[in-house]
């Protein structure tokens, strides 16, 4: 039996279209940076160095290392788009797609050239140019160099072996001082992608004349933070190693310190798990989209680092950019495990910051709302109304009628119901639903308590420190004082 092809025609992609939907992958700056960085380790650089001209209408940047250089077969490769995602790699290759440098570099610019040399060997030169492709309407990549990139290059120093990604026509990138400024933000954020290869001595990083010092996530060198040490999970014959750590209280850092800790979102936005491929960090905070985790104030004491090995990106879905990951279904469960204990750990150093010592603090220090009192043997709850906050209420001209409220609260309040839904809530190890309730929920009512209390400073300081001395804010002293802080100044 015969069996004939299916009839089918070739539909080649249009050169001039798909080229400028290469330019939407979503890169920023700092991201496609770092594409070409990776690029200069995997070939054995030691140095990159990352300059820029911002010049009205010849603006250019440019990225040097001292890597072992491409021959012009390998060039040539290496201006292809795409490859073998599944192809097998050298350790230190953190590379995958074979897309980055040509849709890191177009994302921002519209022309990049590659200038190239081997040890003792010639100078080769490629350049992806998106308006030549326009009019040519082919894949054509330039093969001529220009005397605009030879003379970039020797106002560089390149004359040895290594290899220069030279981005021009910047009409995303602009020009004059915004460009400087973006490129200089930038630098900040490779200084994090890449810290472990500066601390390790394996890459020294130059942006313009200096030299970018790493920036620690964890502030590992700080007396006050707590490593909580490693734990290394097995999936797919890959190991995968996680470092909780919980970063010390705010008013325990310099501001130095702080900036270190710190993303553009503030403390908060950097808090969750540190996700590294092959000791570069991917992902610099989030909670990976596990179940019942977000970002809130409290827990942004609270970092996971998690070291996955470059040929396991396929199956923690690792994107083109390598910005974005998502953990194997088969790890989240403990993932979260350990990310819940390590944000009850950055909960508990706001709830004791400041807290009075043990040999201090006294029942009568805590104003409790409600007592509890025993009626013909059954418990009964009744508002205490001698709490500060209730008795400057009663002691109101809408007192009485605030009393009538209290006692129908009292009558009614369903003590049954109540118990019956703290037994079933019950977790395994014991705890309640009540315990992992939402420090924001506590945060949020004192908030708007705080701004019904009265002007009068007077009247208003003694109400305030009744109110701190409340449960359940007397729970969270640190969280408390700084909610006032903020408030009050």
């Amino acid at each position: 039996m015969v069996i004939s092809e299916p009839a089918g025609e070739v539909l080649d992609p249009c050169a001039e279209d798909l080229i400028q939907s290469l330019r939407a992958f979503g890169y920023d700056l700092p991201t496609a940076l770092a594409d070409l960085i990776d690029n200069s380790i995997a070939a054995g650089a030691t140095t990159v160095r990352i300059a820029h001209c911002s010049d009205p209408g010849v603006a250019w940047v440019g990225v040097l290392d001292d890597g072992r250089g491409m021959s012009e077969d390998e060039l040539r490769d290496a201006m292809r788009f795409a490859r073998d995602p599944n192809a097998a790699r050298t350790a230190n290759d953190l590379g995958r797609f074979g897309l980055g440098l040509k849709t890191a570099s177009l994302s921002h610019v519209r022309r990049v050239t590659v200038l190239t040399r081997k040890h003792h060997g010639t100078l080769s030169a490629r350049t992806w140019d998106i308006d030549h492709v326009s009019e040519q309407r082919q894949w054509r990549v330039i093969t001529e160099l220009d005397e605009g990139a030879a003379a970039i290059a020797e106002q560089l120093g390149f004359t040895g072996q290594g290899t220069l990604v030279l981005w021009r026509k910047t009409d995303r990138l602009g020009d004059r001082p915004g460009l400087s400024r973006r490129i200089n933000e930038a630098g900040r954020e490779l200084s994090l992608l890449f810290h472990r290869f500066v601390e390790r001595g394996r890459l020294t990083l130059y942006l313009g004349g200096r030299v970018l010092s790493p920036m620690d996530p964890y502030l590992r060198r700080h007396p006050a933070t707590q490593d909580r040490g490693f734990e290394d999970l097995e999936h797919g014959g890959h190991r995968i190693r996680l470092n909780p750590v919980v970063l010390p209280h705010p008013s325990r850092l310099s501001r130095s310190e702080m900036a270190l800790a710190s993303g553009p979102g503030g403390m908060q936005d950097r808090q969750g798990f540190y996700v590294y491929r092959g000791d570069r960090l991917v992902v610099a905070g989030g909670w990976l989209g596990l179940p019942g985790l977000h970002k809130s104030q409290p827990t942004r004491l609270a970092r996971v680092a998690v070291d996955i090995p470059p040929e396991a990106d396929l199956v923690w879905e690792v994107d083109v950019r390598k910005s974005t990951v998502r953990p194997p279904s088969m790890l989240e469960r403990r993932m979260a495990e350990i990310a819940r204990d390590v944000r009850a750990r950055s909960e508990r150093v706001f709830a004791y910051r400041g807290a009075p010592t043990a040999r201090a603090r006294t029942e009568r220090d805590i104003h409790p709302v409600w007592h509890q009192v025993r009626r013909r043997g059954v418990s009964e709850y009744v508002v205490n109304r001698e709490h500060p906050l209730v008795a400057a209420v009663l002691a109101g001209p809408n007192g009485e009628a605030l009393e009538g409220v209290l006692h129908m609260v009292e009558t009614t309040l369903p003590v049954e119901t109540i118990s019956q839904e703290i037994l079933s809530s019950a977790q395994p190890n014991g705890s309640t639903a009540k315990d992992s309730a939402d420090v924001e929920e506590v945060l949020a009512t004192f908030r708007a308590m705080l701004a019904g209390l009265p002007k009068d400073p007077e009247t208003r300081s003694v109400l305030l420190e009744a109110l701190t001395k409340a449960e359940p804010f007397a729970t969270y002293p640190g969280l408390i004082q700084e909610v006032i802080e903020s408030e009050e100044n």
